[in-house]
């Protein structure tokens, strides 16, 4: 966390530009956003670059998907917590993303009421799911 403000500096990676900018609105009141990039790949550079609290990442990212990602980072970057924001609800992409060690797994369509408390649940240690995909 940025020592100055308190709020966790944060990597939101997602393809769609809008989606990115509504995320990005959602956290603007208590996240400080470091970068925001389109692909996989993009996604493991900033996060060696700027070493953030957070990284949002979505399953279907181009050049290396979010479990992809998640993977690379699990490794490279064990600091930086995982965090899906996706469209995928599907059981078993929920498994993978918490076995590739994700601390939350938010959907789309959630993102105004759910990522606020996913971001204070992972910066606490906890996890998180969306209500909608929860167990």
């Amino acid at each position: 966390m940025d020592s100055e403000s308190n709020q966790p500096r944060i990597i939101i990676a997602e393809d769609h530009i809008l989606i990115q900018e509504a995320t990005r609105a959602v956290l603007a009141p208590t996240c400080e956003v470091v970068a925001t990039v389109e692909d996989g790949l993009s996604a493991i550079e900033a996060a060696s670059k700027h070493k953030p609290d957070i990284i949002l990442v979505d399953i279907s990212l181009p050049l290396a998907s979010g479990f992809v990602v998640a993977e690379k980072l699990r490794d490279s970057e064990p600091e930086v917590k995982v965090v899906f924001v996706t469209a995928h609800s599907e059981k078993a992409y929920v498994e993978r993303a918490f076995e590739l060690g994700a601390r939350a797994f938010v959907l789309k369509g959630f993102v105004r009421t759910d990522l606020p408390l996913a971001i204070k649940a992972v910066m606490r240690g906890s996890v998180y799911r969306s209500q909608a995909v929860a167990e």
